[in-house]
């Protein structure tokens, strides 16, 4: 009987042991779920479950021959879809795409608004502009990025995070 009892004590201590032991290089937090994460200067923050998203992707097109939109996409398994973009002038020769006159004016207008004070540029350029109901995306959430070099360096974050290359779960938006 005593031999029994021992083994039965041996066996729960080393199942016991054991089962303290297997967890030690996880995280104290296991029940959450990795996230990336964009933080905004201005306040503005994102952030998405990285088992969540089904894709990103990173494009450019010309919106209605007038304005070239650089972006890059998250689209998640939710209802939610997250872009995050830059507006620029196209090129001065469109090849006569319509709105090429449109396009010309918004560029004088572009500049007319960086000509001014410091404090408005930042403030306007950064600006998501909706047009309702037009452009009332339902279920998108925008972000205007002020330049293109910083898109990029968010599309690489996000990608890499999203691959499992990457273990820095924050980009910080700083201009």
């Amino acid at each position: 009987m005593r031999v029994f009892l021992f083994i039965i004590f041996l066996g729960a201590s080393l199942a016991y042991a054991q089962k303290s032991n297997t967890n030690t290089n996880t995280p104290a937090n296991t029940g959450r779920f990795a996230l990336w994460n964009c933080k905004f200067s201005d306040g503005n923050y994102y952030s998405v479950s990285l088992v969540a998203i089904d894709s990103v992707s990173q494009h450019e097109y010309l919106l209605d021959g007038t304005l070239r939109v650089v972006e890059v996409t998250v689209a998640t398994r939710g209802s939610t879809q997250a872009r995050f973009y830059v507006l620029e002038k196209p090129a001065a020769d469109l090849g006569g795409l319509p709105g090429q006159s449109l396009a010309d004016g918004m560029g004088r207008v572009a500049e007319e608004i960086v000509s001014r004070g410091p404090g408005s540029v930042k403030t306007v350029t950064n600006s998501v502009v909706k047009k309702f109901p037009e452009t009332s995306h339902a279920k998108i959430i925008e972000y205007r990025m002020s330049d293109r070099e910083t898109l990029k360096r968010l599309f690489e974050h996000l990608l890499n995070r999203w691959q499992g290359r990457a273990a820095d779960d924050t980009f910080e938006v700083t201009n």
